[in-house]
């Protein structure tokens, strides 16, 4: 009987303890402290959530840009590449008289 009062009594101190703790951090009313934890929590996800989402569209978005100036860059060496290369034609005298 003794173990039981005294396991009994170390329970209910706890339970105790752990009120006082909860009413000293987050006020008197239990139902609002539920309900602002949870909140809580609901908006640090979102956060978290809109956070992730726009630092992967940032990195998508300037990977693309990369690429894209990857691609005209080799196009422009193509074309200078594959063009001929032209050289001006020059007079065969440069005197305006033809002489």
């Amino acid at each position: 009987m003794a173990t039981e009062f005294d396991s009994q009594l170390i329970e209910s101190v706890t339970v105790r303890r752990n009120r006082l703790s909860d009413a000293l951090l987050y006020g008197s009313n239990s139902t609002e402290r539920r309900w602002k934890s949870t909140a809580r929590s609901f908006v640090f996800s979102i956060v978290a959530a809109a956070l992730i989402a726009a630092i992967c569209v940032g990195v998508a978005f300037v990977g693309n840009l990369m690429a894209n100036q990857q691609r005209q860059q080799q196009e422009r060496e193509q074309k200078l590449n594959s063009a001929p290369l032209h050289v001006p034609a020059t007079p065969a005298s440069t005197d305006p008289t033809g002489i």
